[in-house]
């Protein structure tokens, strides 16, 4: 951690900026395309070196992740900061780092294979400097750039003489590819079977899983296609430089369209199972290995067209490559921080926007990193805290199978409570079960600790604390209600009939306590949205996702337009779109719409937010909040 200390006071916003874009370098998409370009226009058998290193590392470099489960630095030092613009990308286990071991494979085997000294020079910087990005911007430690270097050393320098040997024992090559296919089921299996702790990382299980069948998918992708491209294809390398180009060009574009296209179709006939991404990277294998290379006689011979059809297709590619441009436009205007200035506030109506320079402090999920989520413990915490207050509380709610509505983030108890071991079975939803059934349960079952322990795993039956058992919303807003003076946010998690029903609960819950006006209602459903604006439009609510997309591109575009929603309650870039800006708040503040962000866990994320007019930040580090922003008072 000292050395990313050291990094950390080096950092500037150019360096933040120049380290950010390098890091990129080592994504899954440039491997991709590095490799498919490789074994098109180059060498077929250098290509598959590199694919199959890429696939070995990846296979390896996940493995590790999910059998070491070692927290990010900012998890395993809470006074360490990144980069704000790196968390996105950075989810999941920290040990070892996949951007590195990304890199270090394709651009090393690149060096490996190159026999031009400048290529190999540059490769070895580019590597180099994506594993000094992944420390700078604060999302990896020096072991885990070093162990990513190391396994690619060893697979780039270990693999060459195979598939130098293979070119003439093309044997040798199916082997290779066979004990990748076969490692790759076995990893499956391992994910798939494996009794994993309550407490893994989901998101990084999740795509551990997803890596396991992508990779078992181009396995047997490469095991099927390579003896039928020998047999009946065997396409030539080479052709002249255009050619190359709309080679490279019309094949990525065919290969990125398969893999967009049939991701849906297929997710719906395996019903969303992973291995919908084996049979969608089989197909996109058998494509860029088979398919297209049999119209390479036809590139190699020059692209013999007729003289309109030439001018035709280079119109085509102008245009291709004005749209290209154009979206690089857009995409940089999209993600970058605006320059405006904040507007005014101080004729708004909207009691959630703030006066300019302060910004309203919302707890997440009821609590914060020290207790239990959407628990009465988690409410305590905050309301008895004598070191910070609050000035707003959110939380999500769940409809039981008896109609009331109970304080839960996910679908399912899985996450959070013991509920497989109680109800022997998984996937269990709160709507199927009564409110009584769902108090028997721990919801701190699950809960780790800042210092990594669960102090509360294993408390059954009359062991289990009142404030551990589920809390309805009633219950939760009394509490707070006869504790403070707070304003709330709460979303409705249910869709469909439970979702309407949880809103018409809501609704009388917020009337008899009389608090309607200091509450907003927030849902990703948008049948649940459509239904509040029906039948309760005294409620305050929230942007719905599609409200808050046509929002977006209102204020880019600087349309004049109004809204029926009070309030924005949005991330700031989880979704490539950069929503915290000042052009986004100005736009929602001159029609008296509330911004609230989530869920801000950085010191220098909330100052900058509350520089340029947010009216309200949701954070799991209540304390950091406390100690940072300017609050109305």
């Amino acid at each position: 951690m000292s050395f990313l200390y050291f990094l950390e006071s080096l950092r500037t916003p150019v360096l933040d900026k120049f380290f950010a874009a390098v890091t990129h370098l080592g994504s899954e998409t440039l491997f991709m395309a590095i490799a498919i370009t490789v074994f098109w226009c180059i060498s077929k058998m250098d290509g598959l070196y590199l694919l199959s290193t890429g696939f070995f590392g990846t296979l390896i470099n996940q493995f590790l992740k999910l059998t070491c489960r070692v927290p990010r630095p900012w998890v395993r030092d809470p006074d360490f900061t990144i980069v704000e613009a790196a968390r996105a990308d950075a989810t999941g286990y920290s040990f070892p780092s996949g951007h590195t071991q990304s890199i270090g494979t394709s651009l090393g085997c690149t060096a490996r294979f190159s026999k031009n000294l400048i290529v190999r020079i540059v490769c070895v910087i580019l590597i180099l400097l994506v594993a000094l990005s992944r420390m700078y911007l604060g999302v990896h430690t020096p072991a885990d750039v070093l162990v990513s270097l190391g396994v690619s050393v060893v697979l780039v320098f270990g693999l060459y003489p195979v598939f130098q040997k293979a070119r003439k024992e093309p044997l040798l090559l199916y082997l290779t590819i066979g004990v990748l296919t076969a490692l790759s089921l076995c990893y499956v299996l391992f994910v798939e079977l494996n009794t994993w702790p309550a407490d893994i990382d989901a998101h990084n299980l999740q795509s551990g899983i997803k890596s396991g069948y992508l990779l078992l998918g181009c396995g047997a992708g490469m095991l099927f296609s390579l003896p039928l491209e020998r047999r009946f294809v065997n396409f030539r390398e080479k052709a002249p430089l255009f050619a190359q180009i709309l080679k490279i060009v019309l094949g990525l574009g065919l290969v990125l369209g398969i893999k967009a296209g049939a991701k849906p179709l297929l997710n719906l006939i395996f019903d969303g199972h992973q291995a919908a991404n084996a049979v969608r990277y089989f197909l996109i294998v058998v494509f860029a290995v088979v398919v297209w290379p049999s119209t390479f006689g036809w590139f190699a011979g020059g692209c013999k067209l007729p003289s309109w059809a030439k001018k035709t297709l280079i119109i085509i590619l102008c245009i291709l490559l004005a749209l290209m441009c154009l979206a690089g436009f857009l995409f940089w205007r999209m993600t970058r921080r605006t320059n405006a200035e904040p507007v005014s506030t101080e004729d708004a109506n909207n009691p959630f926007i703030t006066s300019l320079g302060t910004t309203m402090l919302s707890n997440h999920r009821a609590g914060s990193d020290n207790t239990p989520e959407n628990t009465r413990m988690a409410l305590r915490d905050i309301v008895e805290n004598s070191d910070f207050t609050v000035d707003m509380f959110e939380f999500d709610i769940h409809l039981t199978a008896d109609g009331e509505c109970v304080l839960l983030h996910d679908g399912t108890l899985d996450r959070t409570s013991n509920s497989k071991e109680h109800f022997g079975t998984e996937g269990v939803r709160p709507e199927n079960k009564t409110l009584a059934e769902l108090r028997e349960l721990n919801m701190g079952e699950n809960f780790v600790a800042t210092d990594g322990s669960t102090p509360y795993k294993g408390l059954r039956g009359e062991d289990i604390p009142e404030d551990l058992r589920i809390i309805t919303l009633s219950e939760a807003l009394e509490y707070l209600e006869a504790n403070g003076d707070y304003t709330y946010i709460i979303e409705i998690k249910s869709s469909g009939r439970q979702g309407k029903q949880a809103a018409d609960r809501l609704y009388d819950t917020l009337r008899q306590l009389g608090i309607l006006d200091k509450a907003v209602i927030g849902t990703f459903h948008n049948e649940i949205t459509a239904y509040i604006d029906r039948y309760y439009p005294d409620m305050l609510r929230s942007a719905g996702v599609n409200e808050v997309i046509e929002f977006y591109f209102s204020a880019f575009f600087g349309l004049k337009r109004e809204f029926d929603f009070d309030a924005l309650q949005i991330p700031t870039t989880d979704y490539v779109i950069n929503l915290g800006t000042s052009k986004v708040i100005n736009y929602a503040h001159k029609r008296d719409i509330a911004v609230q962000y989530w869920t801000i866990n950085d010191r220098e994320e909330m100052e900058y937010l509350q520089s340029i007019g947010a009216d309200a930040i949701m954070t799991d580090r209540p304390d950091i909040g406390a100690d940072t922003l300017n609050r109305p008072r």
